[in-house]
């Protein structure tokens, strides 16, 4: 990956692919401040939100409203909903197999070690603390949107996901082993 140094010696990616993103947030003033610094981080578009972990669910089961919608690439799930719990939104799609690739960012007002814990031992890709200050709070969404998009390598979007086949009836097993011969093993890729 080509890399420049900016003025503080720091890399600075020259391009970030976009991707789909989205955010489960209830309080609508932290959604809006989430979405602006997305954009100022530049994330032009497939920019998606719901605001609690039912409709998450929806979205990501692509059920009612959200039939039509594309998988996220990665998801901003705040550990405070109202109706559906985050902890509960995060063990189902851990326990879905089609949602199992999705990167998870929690984030909380408040860095509890029992939340910490229980996001990490139910496969939450990160618990982030979010800042009390805008400037801090802009800076975080920015450092997540350009690590997400521009060090990490995020798994790819197969045209016929588990859960489309799921639901014309195909079985996902059917659908593993198919695919499990178009990877290369882990040991031919280090040799």
């Amino acid at each position: 990956m080509s890399t420049i140094f900016n003025a503080v010696g720091r890399p600075h990616v020259k391009s970030i692919r976009q991707i789909k993103v989205l955010i489960v947030q209830s309080n609508p003033a932290d959604t809006l401040l989430t979405i602006e610094a997305l954009k100022a981080a530049g994330l032009t578009n497939g920019l998606r939100c719901v605001s609690e972990g039912k409709d998450a669910l929806e979205y990501m089961l692509r059920k009612g409203p959200h039939a039509n919608v594309p998988i996220p690439d990665l998801i901003f799930l705040d550990l405070s909903q109202p109706r559906m719990a985050s902890l509960e939104v995060l063990k189902i799609v851990r326990s879905t197999p089609a949602l199992t690739h999705i990167p998870i960012v929690v984030a909380a007002g408040s860095d509890d070690p029992q939340f910490v814990r229980s996001v990490y031992a139910l496969n939450g890709n990160c618990f982030i603390r979010k800042p009390d200050e805008l400037e801090e709070f802009a800076r975080f969404i920015d450092t997540c949107y350009k690590f997400w998009c521009g060090v990490v390598t995020l798994a790819p979007r197969h045209p016929k996901t588990a859960l489309e086949m799921a639901s014309r009836g195909q079985s996902i097993q059917k659908f593993s082993k198919t695919k499990s011969t178009d990877a290369p093993t882990a040991s031919r890729r280090l040799n």
